[in-house]
């Protein structure tokens, strides 16, 4: 038995800035930061793009594929969490967020 390091990755919504009970879009662990990341930049990349001004569209294509996702590895790698999060054009806010946890690993041992 053991603890690795592991990456709780949460994707909510906010219906406005003022909802402090988000809707949950998706959650899972991941076993790399990478990965982590990975899925942060597929799933902003597969939104729709009628549904972001052409600023947040080119603020989450920048995060996705620049300083912004390299600044989130850095900072997973260090154990600290990271997210990101945009701004619909009807005002709801997609966000992402993964924090880095310990996870319990059982190992069975055969005779």
């Amino acid at each position: 038995m053991g603890i690795r390091p592991g990456y709780w990755f949460e994707a909510v919504c906010h219906r406005d800035s003022d909802d402090r009970c988000p809707e949950l879009l998706y959650r899972t662990m991941l076993e790399t930061p990478e990965r982590a990341i990975r899925l942060v930049r597929m799933q902003i990349r597969t939104m729709h793009p009628f549904a972001l001004s052409p600023a947040e569209v080119d603020r989450a294509l920048a995060w996705a594929d620049g300083g912004g996702r390299v600044q989130a590895l850095a900072a997973l790698h260090r154990g600290e969490p990271a997210g990101f999060s945009i701004v619909l054009r009807d005002g709801r806010r997609p966000e992402w967020r993964v924090l880095p946890v310990g996870r319990l690993i059982l190992t069975v041992l055969h005779p």
